[in-house]
């Protein structure tokens, strides 16, 4: 086992059409945090699972980041990661690399059935409500939409990526972050659901996908209460190929205020 090792780095803002509730969408801030983790190795290792925590909302403003190898073989490492923003932490984060492994064999659970990208709608996503959605092209591959008043706290959507060109593993997970929270399709008010927790699981399907493919999400709420929802999510590959699994806790933060929690009307969708 080696010594640990720390190395930093300042970072640029986060341009603000990244912004979810009050900062940027916790996906891309994983990804700075993952990219420095990675170049501290002395050995090629892919990234085979990341676990972050958010502490505060990162906002546009410049970045330091900080990791530390806590252990490194030829075969395997651990590093941990501190983002922060002015002089304090804002993001933490845990990262395993591992030596890659051939084509996947063994699937436990196949792609959901639905149609292609080019026969599915455009979500059409509205950028008052969810203004880092234009960096995507989303197309809803199912029948539950956000306050589409459902009863199924699930969706399914293809999702590339415009305008961004990342390494496979930081696309992977930027895409599983894209979704606005699953409890959104059984919710009929607009309210802050903001992640505290985030991690994603990389599979060997990444090493034979393209981040600019089309890949496919699907997000679910496990359980969710007044004030905390739990929520899983996979992705797909077009062929089918499971690419990455993630698990977000995340916080509802219903106002206190006289007028509550805003309604959101069906066609939500079409304004802009």
């Amino acid at each position: 086992m080696n010594a640990a090792t720390t190395s930093e780095a300042s970072l640029p803002p986060v341009d603000r059409s990244w912004r979810t509730w009050s900062g940027a969408l916790g996906g891309l801030v994983s990804t700075l945090m993952l990219r420095h983790a990675g170049d501290q190795l002395t050995v090629d290792l892919a990234p085979r699972s990341l676990h972050s925590s958010f502490l505060a909302p990162v906002s546009d403003h410049p970045l330091l980041v900080r990791s530390e190898v806590v252990r490194q073989s030829r075969t395997s490492a651990v590093v941990r990661s501190v983002l922060e923003q002015h002089e304090r932490p804002v993001a933490l984060a845990t990262a395993l690399f591992g030596i890659t492994g051939d084509k996947p064999t063994l699937q436990a659970a196949g792609m959901p059935v639905v149609p292609t990208p080019a026969d599915c709608p455009d979500a059409g996503f509205p950028a008052r409500m969810f203004p880092y959605a234009a960096h995507f092209e989303t197309r809803m591959a199912g029948e539950e939409r956000p306050f589409g008043g459902g009863t199924h706290p699930e969706m399914t959507a293809w999702l590339r990526l415009r305008d961004l060109d990342l390494p496979i593993a930081e696309a992977a997970l930027v895409l599983l972050d894209a979704m606005p929270p699953a409890v959104y399709a059984a919710a009929s008010e607009l309210v802050a659901v903001p992640t505290a927790e985030y991690s994603a699981h990389f599979t060997d399907g990444l090493s034979f996908a393209d981040s600019g493919d089309w890949a496919l999400v699907r997000v679910g709420t496990d359980q969710s209460s007044d004030g905390w929802t739990v929520e899983s999510s996979s992705l797909w590959s077009a062929d089918g190929t499971l690419l990455a699994v993630g698990r977000q806790t995340r916080q509802i933060l219903r106002p206190t205020g006289p007028e509550g929690a805003l309604k959101v009307p069906p066609t939500w969708w079409q304004s802009s």
